[in-house]
């Protein structure tokens, strides 16, 4: 049956029938390259090519590569210990005191006397040393020796003795895989049969003559080429910078804040009473060590009491706001930035994590993101929030929002935003005017409009995604799926 070989393929097979190598071995690549005169890095691609196509066989062994020690030299060129103790009790007749075979033999005298007595070469018995085997000769430990000197290799079948050798220091012993190739049937059989083909003539073919003896390779236009995935970023971390990117747009800078947070920045400055249900343990997650932190300022922490102790009515506690939390919401962040009192105009924002003891689930995760914004200007009034909140969703592709009237500690009036996403209303962020008795604590004179997004839940109803602990998936598959946020929003 006619078998088609590249140029490459049919040279090696020449090359090995021209080296006698026609059949009946098995050799590493290294050997076969070193006998054919070529350089290993040509020969492994062209030997598996021919054995997909059934011409060799290739296989994978592990090897042990060794060489001789300072002891193992010594014992090839004057016998292992247990030979010389051999040696020295044919010339004694047969056998010696222990005494002086110690003396004899030295270092040597422990191995020697064990491995002689192990091999029932010798028996010590009554303070004499006996020889039981005169001429006992280790032949395969010798043979093993003499090999590695050789060739640095442990001849076949006898790996069992080379690894006593290197247990008893004769030999340094690496492993190591090696490919072997043999010949599925005679070579010279194969060429008779063999068709050279070639991708292309070139000038030597053509110049030389050789075009009459190739035939050009077929090819199948109508095949697909490869898909190739060129590396990208994760499409949750390109939704998050989007969203960045819109903010800048629109003139607000970025803040951060500390992800562990006093109770008093998380709740107290924002007006939530220390009784409300939110601030219990179930409900945000309470450090252990330390458990508490540093308060602000006198003035400032002197100007939450009163808001609360006027506002709500009770005994304010400074130990409660001092208790350390893992932040539950990032309007935290406009809290700290609230105490820096900001003159108008100043817009920021906060795109970051926060933490809540939720169970996991397709909706829940107990660390999230969510993007907070604050704008501090002149005449600012819940009207020109609102429109503030529909410019940055329709510049994230979202066309229609709807607004209604809800209560949040901090804001007054207050709002929930509703989306229009693929044909449901989904509420993706609450929003409302600071209330004047924080701004009073503050210190902040100028009326303040803040809102909040909840990342996870936007991402998913505008990328499609139904289940929340995809936006965190490694999963490669999934990834290459995903569209890139702003090209899917038309950005």
């Amino acid at each position: 049956m006619e078998l088609s070989l590249s140029p490459s393929e049919h040279r090696l097979l020449e090359m090995l029938v021209e080296k006698g190598l026609v059949s009946g071995w098995r050799l590493s690549t290294e050997e076969l390259a070193e006998k054919l005169g070529v350089d290993r890095s040509w020969l492994e691609p062209i030997v598996r090519l021919l054995a997909d196509k059934g011409v060799l066989k290739v296989s994978s062994v592990e090897v042990l590569e060794c060489r001789l020690t300072d002891e193992g030299r010594e014992s090839l060129e004057e016998g292992l210990p247990e030979e010389r103790l051999v040696k020295l009790l044919e010339e004694r007749g047969g056998e010696a005191g222990v005494e002086e075979v110690r003396a004899k033999l030295g270092r040597l005298y422990g191995p020697a006397i064990g491995n002689a007595v192990r091999r029932g070469w010798v028996r010590v018995e009554a303070g004499k040393v006996k020889l039981l085997k005169p001429g006992a000769r280790a032949e395969e430990e010798r043979r093993v020796l003499e090999e590695v000197a050789r060739s640095g290799r442990v001849p076949e079948g006898l790996e069992r003795i080379a690894r006593e050798l290197a247990r008893r220091r004769q030999l340094e012993c690496t492993k190591r895989r090696v490919t072997l190739v043999e010949p599925v049937e005679p070579l010279d059989r194969v060429l008779s049969r063999a068709v050279v083909e070639v991708g292309a003539l070139t000038s030597d073919l053509l110049k030389s003559g050789a075009w009459r003896r190739v035939r050009l390779r077929r090819y199948n236009v109508r095949a697909e080429p490869p898909r190739v995935y060129p590396g990208r970023s994760h499409y949750f971390v390109d939704f998050i910078e989007m969203l960045r990117d819109v903010l800048k747009e629109m003139g607000f800078v970025e803040y951060e804040g500390p992800l562990v947070e006093l109770e008093f920045w998380n709740f107290d400055a924002l007006f939530q009473a220390q009784d409300h249900p939110a601030r219990e343990i179930h409900d945000t997650f309470r450090l252990a060590n330390p458990s508490v932190g540093v308060l602000p300022g006198e003035e400032l922490v002197q100007a939450v009491e009163r808001m609360h102790e006027e506002g709500w009515g009770y005994r304010w506690s400074r130990e409660a706001a001092s208790r350390l939390i893992l932040r539950s919401h990032t309007t935290a962040v406009s809290a700290r930035l609230l105490a820096l009192r900001p003159r108008p105009p100043f817009r920021a924002f906060t795109l970051s994590r926060v933490y809540r003891p939720d169970v996991v689930d397709s909706r829940h995760l107990p660390e999230f993101h969510q993007l907070d914004g604050i704008a501090v200007e002149e005449g600012m009034s819940l009207r020109r929030l609102l429109g503030i909140l529909r410019e940055i969703f329709e510049r994230i592709g979202v066309e229609r929002v709807r607004f209604k009237p809800a209560y949040f500690p901090f804001t007054e009036p207050s709002v929930e935003v509703y989306a229009l996403i693929k044909g449901q209303w989904v509420e993706v962020a609450g929003a409302g005017m600071i209330r004047p008795e924080i701004l009073e604590a503050f210190g902040v004179e100028a009326p303040v409009a803040a809102w909040g997004i909840g990342v996870e839940r936007l991402a998913m109803a505008l990328l499609g995604v139904d289940d929340i602990r995809e936006l965190y998936s490694r999963s490669v598959e999934l990834l290459r799926e995903k569209p890139v946020p702003w090209r899917l929003l038309g950005r």
